[in-house]
């Protein structure tokens, strides 16, 4: 089902937005070089990040190549000082190759 209206109400720019959410935050750029992925299956890559803990909080990743409708993108810390990219292909018959680029990738240590 396909929206019949959506509008952007409100849109701050700054770098003000997370004060005192976050008591460690992390801001890294990773090269990534995913292989072919075939339908329905997925890649999942991990990355050495000093620091990281489990609960620390994937707050946005950027991928440095144009993803299509088919990727479905996940970053999660997954054991102490290990971020993990889980790259899908959602389609059912072609496979998805992405080639190699650099992503960036913000994490964050909740303060509550």
């Amino acid at each position: 089902m396909a929206f019949t209206t959506a509008t952007v109400t409100r849109v701050e720019q700054g770098n003000k937005q997370f004060q005192g959410a976050f008591s460690e935050m992390w801001a890294a750029t990773l090269s990534v070089n995913p292989s072919s992925i075939a339908a329905g299956a997925e890649d999942i890559a991990t990355f050495t990040i000093p620091g990281l803990a489990v609960g620390d909080m994937v707050v946005g990743v950027a991928a440095g190549v144009n993803l299509t409708v088919d990727a479905d993108v996940s970053a999660f810390v997954s054991a102490a000082n290990t971020l993990s990219i889980r790259i899908s292909n959602v389609h059912a018959s072609v496979a998805l190759d992405l080639g190699s680029s650099e992503w960036k990738v913000l994490v964050g240590r909740p303060a509550w």
